[in-house]
């Protein structure tokens, strides 16, 4: 009984796989297909640059270059770099399965609130002399995990990432609601050479009590609840509650992780972190290559229950 189930699991998983597999090939010969190109070469996809208002059409992996470029710091260890490559390649890849709408039916964007950042390579650095030392490594980075993309249940999985996650990243649940398994909070200890780990601000308190329509200078202020990593939900102002996440836009604050130094003016507000706190922390990433990890190692950490796969093209 017990050798049939596994053999039936075994069957299953290896159904679950041939799925992902057709449908991978499936959107990677339509980008071929779509800009009449054979199956054989790599597939192409047409960019909205937001700012400029306009579509470039490029191929996937020079796509993938640009994106590591404006994302990550090219001097970044070349590990931390390939781990960069193989989450923006994966999040592209899903973005563009999912069918998710862009201006003028692009299949990307250059626009941070909806894809990935992107900057070409003419545009990258051009007065850094080592700009072109620069571009080697991305380019080393990108071309050595070439087509790898980073699979849960037979699945894309939605491959985010943030600059600094302060010690400690935050769950998919805690920050928008849905638990997603890959995305759990893990602890984090390599990422404090990252100059946003702890970061000071101060701002006058009238700027902090006018979040909820008090005109009052004077402050009482308290975090009421909190994630289980750490970070501020809810927090109260003179009495008035509002989201960790819409203070964090107003003021334009580093992270919601957050303490608080009040004084008779003026509020010293401590953050830690950079960036929503899901997924690959950058500068983490950084310090574990550092230390020796591979990126493989590096994407298993922050991305649990994983596994690799690698496009055909």
């Amino acid at each position: 009984m017990f050798l049939s189930y596994l053999l039936i699991m075994k069957q299953r998983k290896r159904f679950e796989w041939i799925i992902i597999l057709i449908v991978i090939s499936i959107i990677t010969s339509w980008l071929c297909w779509r800009n009449h190109k054979n199956h054989a070469d790599q597939p192409r996809i047409n960019l909205y640059l937001h700012e400029q208002d306009r579509i470039i059409a490029l191929e996937l992996e020079e796509y993938i270059k640009g994106t590591v470029a404006a994302e990550m710091p090219a001097s970044f260890e070349i590990e931390a770099l390939k781990a960069q490559a193989v989450c923006a390649r994966t999040y592209a890849m899903k973005k563009i399965i999912n069918h998710t709408v862009y201006p003028q039916g692009a299949d990307l964007s250059d626009d941070t609130s909806t894809c990935q950042a992107f900057i070409s390579y003419k545009d990258f650095a051009p007065t850094n002399p080592d700009r072109a030392d620069l571009i080697k490594r991305i380019t080393e980075a990108v071309e050595s995990t070439r087509g790898e993309v980073l699979i849960y249940n037979s699945q894309l999985i939605d491959a985010l990432y943030c600059s600094t996650c302060g010690g400690r990243t935050e769950s998919s649940e805690a920050v928008w609601g849905g638990e997603i398994e890959y995305l759990q909070s893990v602890t984090c200890n390599d990422c404090i050479e990252s100059s946003h780990y702890r970061e000071e601000t101060e701002v006058k308190n009238e700027m902090i009590t006018q979040l909820v329509g008090d005109k009052s200078s004077t402050l009482k202020i308290k975090i009421i609840s909190k994630t289980p990593s750490g970070r501020a939900q809810i927090i109260s102002i003179n009495g008035k509650n509002i989201e960790a996440t819409v203070m964090r836009q107003k003021l334009n604050l580093p992270s919601t992780w957050l303490n608080f130094l009040t004084s008779t003016r003026n509020t010293v507000i401590i953050t830690r972190g950079y960036g929503h706190g899901v997924g690959l922390c950058q500068y983490g990433a950084n310090g574990m290559a550092k230390r020796g990890k591979d990126y493989h190692q590096i994407l298993k950490k922050y991305y649990q229950g994983i596994s690799f796969y690698k496009l055909d093209y």
